[in-house]
């Protein structure tokens, strides 16, 4: 259940999985064939003890690239501002919020190429929607009803 248990094909198929590419794209890229790339991603969700390969090859990228926090110093504060930045940059606390807002949102964005949603957002955005669609739908229908009373009592 390691990282360093993965063959060095398994570990290129993961890093085109991430990249991101389908087990067709990969076995095109690899000159292997789909079933070869399934088995090696099956092998390795085995060795990395997941369920699916999305999460297998996130758990390599995060393995072989960690994440480096360039927003605080050595001792953990942060670093005084840059003068020349402007005041309206981005700051990490945005960067926070808006990353978080990106993890429910089930559409595509540069860093997240597809849907990888919990099971509860999954279920939920399928329940926001309709209501969405159902007070967009009354609203017209309602907007309908008025502007037909009023052209009725005009007629009149």
């Amino acid at each position: 259940m390691s990282i360093s248990s993965l063959t060095d094909r398994e570990k290129e198929c993961l890093r085109l999985l991430a990249h991101p590419m389908k087990a067709k794209d990969i076995a095109r890229e690899t000159q292997l064939s789909v079933y070869t790339v399934n088995e090696h991603l099956k092998s390795a969700r085995r060795k990395l003890g997941t369920t699916d390969s999305l999460s297998a090859a996130l758990m390599l990228r995060a393995h072989e690239d960690p994440p480096k926090n360039l927003d605080t110093t050595e001792s953990g504060s942060l670093p005084p501002p840059d003068p020349g930045q402007s005041r309206f940059a981005d700051t990490s606390a945005e960067k926070t919020v808006l990353g978080r807002i990106a993890a429910v949102v089930p559409l595509g964005s540069r860093g997240r190429p597809w849907n990888d949603l919990n099971l509860r957002w999954r279920l939920v955005w399928p329940i926001l929607l309709l209501g969405v669609v159902a007070f967009g739908g009354g609203s017209i229908l309602a907007g309908a009803s008025e502007l037909s009373q009023l052209v009725i009592a005009l007629s009149r």
